[in-house]
């Protein structure tokens, strides 16, 4: 029998009980699903059973390290392939998963993620996905085609594909899509949002360019800095907007301390961008221009994150990031080709 999709592995300990998360998965041309279970135990070991509409079974085991939110495991089927893979966890009970099984073909897999967030990974349409044997996430029968509803911006910050970008921009999105310039749009779901600090952060394919964090120096008011993003989308550059300014003041509205206020110019779509210094390297995220919260204000007062709220935010998420300690200062077109490289356009539809 021919092998074409497969989804596989794991769950995680919790607390001396098993745990069991739905499955979906495919392996190269995307035409077949097998959906399934993964139950982990406490002793980090589970198993996986798992079968397509043709009636071909897979089981096998799987080893996860909970410290570290990785794992690996092995596959085997009645039509005689094997897979290994090695997976990521996003939380401590759903996550992602590649591997290549003993034909050569590539493997993708969810765990723990439900119908629409599984088929937005994989690249499939979520009609094709039935509700999986558990229960656990079943969802219901697909509405009609999603239409854009708003756009904004995020940015890669490592190299197993996740980005971050503001969660007001991905709330009650049915659909998301990201793109970076010249490149096609590719699906994306959301792995943890925070609407209480505005943020969250998306999975999608890998970037070859990730954004770095600023490390080690505190930031100043007065520095200069550079915002990336993709405002009035239709109207202006589809290809991203580059915009200058300082850091005014270190905190934001009634000295909320969350806050960076900075001059450099943004409009609606810039949300959940990246602010960046003059290494390149980021030290906030842009949230708010006072202008969209007042009538009577003065011009280029908006707002970004600090990197600090954003790291407590990922490393609740278990989501890692790179740093980076300085470098030689860069000009604005350096700093904007730099940001071109690890941002992108989301495309919200509902």
């Amino acid at each position: 029998m021919s092998y074409r999709l497969l989804p596989l592995v794991a769950a995680t300990a919790l607390a001396g009980c098993a745990v069991t998360a739905d499955v979906y998965g495919v392996v190269g041309d995307r035409d077949d699903l097998y959906t399934g279970t993964a139950t982990g135990y406490v002793s980090r070991t589970g198993t996986i059973e798992l079968k397509n509409v043709k009636g071909n079974r897979c089981s096998g085991d799987f080893a996860y390290y909970p410290g570290v939110l990785e794992g690996r495991g092995t596959i085997g089927c009645d039509d005689g392939q094997r897979a290994t893979i090695h997976f990521t966890g996003l939380s401590a009970v759903s996550g992602y998963g590649v591997g290549t099984t003993s034909n050569g073909s590539p493997v993708a897999f969810t765990y723990g993620l439900d119908r629409l967030q599984s088929a937005r990974y994989l690249g499939v349409s979520v009609a094709m996905i039935a509700p999986a044997p558990s229960g656990a996430s079943q969802g219901t029968a697909p509405a009609a085609a999603a239409r854009r509803a708003s756009t904004g911006t995020g940015f890669y910050i490592n190299r197993q594909g996740h980005v971050l970008t503001n969660a007001h921009v991905v709330d009650k999105c049915r659909e998301l899509a990201i793109s970076r310039q010249g490149a096609a749009p590719i699906p994306a779901s959301v792995v943890k949002s925070d609407g209480s600090n505005d943020l969250a952060v998306l999975i999608a394919a890998p970037s070859p360019a990730v954004a770095t964090f600023r490390g080690g120096r505190p930031v100043r008011a007065g520095e200069a800095v550079v915002a990336y993003g993709f405002p009035l989308t239709g109207t202006l550059s589809s290809g991203g907007v580059v915009t200058n300014g300082s850091i005014s003041a270190l905190s934001g509205l009634r000295d909320d301390s969350r806050y960076l206020q900075i001059s450099a110019p943004i409009q609606a779509g810039n949300s959940g961008g990246p602010l960046l210094d003059t290494n390149g390297s980021v030290v906030g995220v842009i949230t708010a221009s006072l202008g969209s919260r007042s009538r009577d204000v003065p011009q280029n007062v908006n707002f970004a994150l600090k990197t600090d709220v954003a790291r407590t935010f990922l490393d609740s998420a278990g989501v890692p990031i790179e740093t980076s300690s300085g470098g030689r200062d860069l000009s604005v077109a350096d700093i904007g080709e730099k940001a071109r490289a690890f941002s992108v356009l989301i495309d919200c539809k509902r």
